[in-house]
């Protein structure tokens, strides 16, 4: 097996197209969860909820793309199985590709959007079945784990718009040099603001 990466930054097209779809988005983050563990597709069809079958060709998209590993192969009952680890600790896309990318060509702008629209969607349907099963609870006494969830428009000044901007990206870098902790607790999290053109 080849050795993991700590960070995969993407680059290409062909890694955006392998991340632009929720299920693949799924699959890397059950993958990714404490432990450091490995994944057959039966058991990740467990833990997604989705059919063993559907997810054999998101497994070797994610293969070909290089954002999975075969860490084990055997024959279990006359059957080969594969054991699954994530290529890398975490991804992270160039901003300057990705800004390139979303200025280009059709192709590559849908590919950028794509990864967009399934980041917020594989996002929505964890939270939504973490609140379901009571894991998450909107109405925690606990203000260390009451989620924050906030949607709003605003119409403030250029100049405060900038000023926010730059808060959240200084959260997004705090969050991203904080270091891992085996014995630390999940935090799931997804930030986006923006000012259109109008």
């Amino acid at each position: 097996m080849d050795e993991v990466q700590d960070v995969r930054i993407v680059e290409d097209v062909e890694t955006l197209k392998a991340l632009s779809d929720p299920l693949r988005l799924g699959i890397l983050q059950a993958m990714s969860g404490p432990g450091g563990r490995t994944w057959t597709a039966k058991e990740l069809a467990r833990e997604l909820g989705e059919p063993q079958t559907k997810l054999y060709r998101h497994l070797k998209h994610l293969e070909e793309a290089g954002l999975i590993l075969v860490a084990e192969t055997r024959v279990v009952s006359g059957i080969v199985e594969q054991r699954y680890t994530p290529a890398q600790r975490s991804i992270q896309l160039s901003r300057g590709f990705l800004a390139a990318t979303a200025a280009g060509e059709d192709e590559a702008r849908d590919v950028a959007f794509g990864i967009v629209q399934s980041a917020l969607t594989s996002f929505e349907r964890e939270l939504g079945e973490a609140l379901r099963a009571g894991r998450v609870r909107l109405d925690d006494e606990d203000q260390g784990r009451r989620p924050v969830v906030m949607i709003a428009d605003f119409r403030i000044g250029a100049d405060r718009v900038a000023h926010y901007l730059d808060r959240v990206r200084r959260l997004v870098d705090d969050l991203n040099a904080e270091p891992a902790d085996p014995d630390g607790v999940p935090l799931h999290a997804i930030l986006a603001m923006y000012r259109p053109d109008e």
